[in-house]
This record gives structure tokens, C-alpha cells and sequence, in this order.
């Protein structure tokens, strides 16, 4: 089914009502969570695009409003946009979901503004990976508990942290650099009290596994009975990953066999049991 979104136009004639404007982000959210959607991940999406309508729905309402206003109810709804992305991640791969590029493009912009508004800078994260530890991380955190900082620069650094682990999560398996670039962001960002902690733990440990599969794409080919893959291959013509059919211009290939490429070593280790029957490896 195709996806059809709100128009720009459309969106604007909605008329906001006369109430408080954290109500109307609220009733966006509930109103969401009614629709009866089905959902799996990679052939039947049915609803989807109306859940993301409302969520475009009460962005559009936030670009209205004369102030930005960070708050508990746009934490929400950003969340819950990041999480409606995600399921859809391999779906998107295969097929052209309009809404998908709408949406992401809109928590981009929403980031992007919370941190052109920041009066507070961020944590500088260098590579190789060097960032506060655990101990002192926690120790920025209640910091910034006892401090007094103000609810709104609380809530827009957890935003700013929920939208750019959907970012580099998203682009994982599509663009290993830029995926670095905003684990990195999202890393960067300083602790926020409001359920931001669990995404920059898991943007952590995933920004160094990028790292090391990154340093490991780049190494000369050292080609072992241990080794399943071969360093990058490059070619004029892109290739199809053996896997997910994702097509790059170089990639990693099977050691033993020469002819099966791998977007990743994720995908390389999912393929591998089938892989196996014809490369007898």
C-alpha cells in the first residue's frame, strides 16, 4: 500500500485548538496510538502512514508555535516518531516509503534548532574512541541535576540524543561514515535526566564496533583458514550484498570463494549458514 502524507498545505489549514499546547502534542500522540496498524518487517505495512500523518501533524504545530518549547509531550512525540522509523528500517530498504525521508527529515530539522538554541556546548568525542568514563559521565549528570538547568535544556538534550541515535542507527548499514559521525553526535550531547542514558550507552558500544569494522574494512587483505572475508572490494560497477541486496561499490567479499559480497559483517554473518552449503567453508 503506498504511503501518503499530509501536504504541507494540508497540515497548515489544521486548525490548532484554543487549549494548551502541550495538550494538543499529547492528544497528537494518543490519537496515534489508536489507529489499528499492522505492521511486519519487510512486506505488510498497513496504517503506517497514517500514524506518521499525526506525528508530521503535531510537528508542524511545533514549527508554529513563536517559541520552541522543550517539554515532556515533545519528548514524547519525537520518541515515538524515532521508534515508528525504526521498525520500518528494513521495510525502507525494499521498498519506497514516502513518509519514511518526511519524518526523518523533520526530527532533523527539530535537532538541529534545539542546538542552534543551546546555550550550553557539548562533550568533544575524539577518535580513536575517548570520552568521559562511566564515573565521570554520572558525575556530569548530577551536575547538571543540581545546577538548576532548566526543564527545556533538559528535554532538548534528550531530544537531540533520541534523534541522533535514530540517525546513525539508520544509516548503520548504508553509510558507515556517517554513521560514526552521529554516534558521535549523540555521544556528544551532555546527559539529560529524562530517558536519554540507555541511547547514549548503546551509541557507545556501537560506535565502537563501527570503529573496529571500519578499521577492519581498511586493513590490507590477510587471507587465513580462520579469515571469512577478504579486505574491500572495488569496482567501477557496484555489487549486491548476498544478503540484504543492498548494492555498493566496495565491499567486503569471501575469502574463499571470491564471489559473495557483504554490505557488512553483519550481513556476512547472517548469510553465513547458507552461505556455507555452496562455499563449503
Amino acid at each position: 500500500m503506498p504511503s501518503i502524507v499530509l501536504s504541507k498545505v494540508a497540515i497548515a489549514q489544521e486548525e490548532i485548538p484554543n487549549t494548551d499546547f502541550s495538550k494538543c502534542l499529547q492528544r497528537t500522540t494518543e490519537a496515534a496510538s489508536t489507529i489499528n496498524q499492522k505492521h511486519d518487517s519487510l512486506s505488510e505495512c498497513h496504517q503506517c502512514h497514517e500514524i506518521a500523518n499525526q506525528y508530521l501533524l503535531g510537528f508542524q504545530w511545533v514549527k508554529q508555535q513563536p517559541t520552541l518549547v522543550c517539554n515532556a509531550p515533545l519528548l514524547k512525540l519525537v520518541q515515538q516518531s524515532v521508534e515508528l522509523i525504526r521498525n520500518h528500517i528494513d521495510m525502507a530498504r525494499v521498498q519506497h516509503l514516502v513518509w519514511v525521508p518526511v519524518l526523518m527529515n523533520t526530527l532533523r530539522e527539530l535537532g538541529k534548532t534545539i542546538k542552534d538554541e543551546c546555550s550550553e556546548s557539548d562533550r568533544m568525542v575524539s577518535l580513536p574512541l575517548c570520552i568521559e568514563s562511566e564515573s565521570e559521565e554520572e558525575q556530569l549528570y548530577n551536575h547538571s541535576t543540581k545546577r538548576g538547568t532548566s526543564s527545556h535544556e533538559d528535554y532538548g538534550r534528550a531530544i537531540r540524543i533520541t534523534i541522533y541515535y535514530c540517525r546513525a542507527s539508520m544509516c548503520e548499514e548504508l553509510d558507515l561514515p556517517k554513521s560514526i559521525h552521529y554516534y558521535r553526535k549523540c555521544i556528544s550531547v551532555r546527559p539529560s535526566q529524562y530517558e536519554s542514558q540507555p541511547f547514549q550507552v548503546s551509541a557507545r558500544t556501537a560506535l565502537q564496533h563501527l570503529i573496529a569494522e571500519q578499521y577492519h574494512n581498511k586493513r590490507p587483505s590477510l587471507t587465513s583458514r580462520t579469515s571469512s572475508i577478504s579486505s574491500i572490494t572495488t569496482s567501477s560497477c557496484s555489487m549486491a550484498c548476498a544478503n540484504c541486496g543492498v548494492e555498493k561499490r566496495a565491499m567486503p567479499v569471501c575469502s574463499r570463494c571470491k564471489s559473495q559480497y557483504y554490505c557488512s559483517i553483519q550481513c556476512l554473518k547472517i548469510h553465513k549458514p547458507v552461505h556455507q552449503i555452496d562455499c563449503h567453508l
